[in-house]
Formats: C-alpha cells, sequence, structure tokens
C-alpha cells in the first residue's frame, strides 16, 4: 500500500512539472498594426475583429470561392509546418492582390496541428508585411486569411470604439460593508478601477 501511495505521488509531481499549453478560445481576434517605423518606440493602433466580423469575412470569401476569385497556394509537402521565404513572398503577393486568400497543405502529417501552424503563418506573414492578417475559416488541411487593404477592399462594419464604455459608479463602502451615506441623504458614488 506505501509503495503504490509513493508511486502515485511520484507520478503527480511529474505530472506537475511538465508545463501545459492551453489555447483560450477567444470571441474576438485582437492584431496590433504598427504604424511607427522605429521599432523601439512602439505605438501601435489596435485592429479589432469581432466574432460578427469573421462570419462576414468568411461568408465573403465563400462567394469568392464560389465564384473561382479566391486565389489558392498549396504549400509543397515538404513545407508542411515550416515555411521557406519563397512561399512568404509568394503568399505576400497574393495578399497584394487580394484581401482574402486560402492556404492548403498545411500540417499534412497531424491534423491536430493545423490551428496551431495556420495562426503561426500568419503571424510570420504579419510581421513580414507590417499590416494585421486573421485566420478566418479553418477547415481539413486548408486555412482562409484575411489582410486589410489600406485603401478600398472589404468594408468591416462594426459599432465598436475604443473606451466607448464606462463602468458603473459604484456607492463606496465602510470597512465593515456598509455604503457611507453622504450630506445629502444619498449614498456616494464613485467608478472603480
Amino acid at each position: 500500500m506505501i509503495a503504490t501511495a509513493n508511486a502515485f505521488q511520484a507520478s503527480i509531481s511529474q505530472i506537475r512539472q511538465e508545463p501545459t499549453v492551453i489555447l483560450p478560445q477567444h470571441k474576438n481576434t485582437c492584431c496590433i498594426q504598427q504604424t511607427a517605423q522605429d521599432e523601439e518606440e512602439y505605438e501601435g493602433e489596435e485592429f479589432f475583429v469581432s466574432q460578427e466580423q469573421i462570419l462576414s469575412l468568411r461568408k465573403e470569401a465563400f462567394k469568392r470561392e464560389s465564384n473561382r476569385k479566391l486565389p489558392r497556394w498549396v504549400l509543397p509537402p515538404e513545407e508542411a509546418t515550416e515555411v521557406s521565404e519563397e512561399t512568404v513572398a509568394k503568399l505576400v503577393s497574393l495578399f497584394n492582390d487580394s484581401e482574402i486568400i486560402e492556404v492548403r497543405g498545411i500540417s499534412r502529417d497531424k491534423k491536430k496541428g493545423v490551428y496551431d501552424t495556420a495562426h503561426g503563418l500568419a503571424g510570420l506573414l504579419e510581421e513580414e508585411m507590417r499590416k494585421p492578417v486573421v485566420v478566418v475559416h479553418i477547415k481539413g488541411f486548408a486555412a482562409k486569411m484575411f489582410s486589410p487593404w489600406d485603401v478600398g477592399g472589404i468594408q468591416l462594419r462594426t459599432s465598436y470604439r475604443p473606451g466607448q464604455w464606462t463602468k458603473k459608479p459604484k456607492p463606496v463602502r465602510d470597512i465593515r460593508g456598509q455604503i457611507i451615506i453622504g450630506e445629502d441623504g444619498k449614498s456616494i458614488k464613485e467608478i472603480p478601477e
């Protein structure tokens, strides 16, 4: 009985030592679009893509695919997980022609690695182009990606404005948790930080 308990404790300590990575499920995707040339003084404007905008981008991608106007690039089998500079240059040129592209043959060896590889490729393209790249749709070993043009192109409609919402003022409480009443007989309110 003691040997079993010791073996169980050893296995728990091994589990605790191994780092696990859990990818969060976000409803929104945020990218940072660089506006300054100098990397030391990084000032970026936030590029925000909501779920509704992603759904409209998927709809636009499917529409272009059905009209055979969606540019596609098939990765060579040796570049399924790591892409070469020539492939990155080709994908950048495809983004110069169209805002939405489809990349096929991502992580052909492992189906579970498609999500991570597609988002890694989007990050690599984002660094190369200095513009945000968002993965719109992943199906099988293919991913549809979106990068907005500076002038023209697809309009992302939203009512989002930074600083639009403020927190509700809450009544001030004393040490006991009782609401403090002011001279006018009403509670004193302050906006929480």
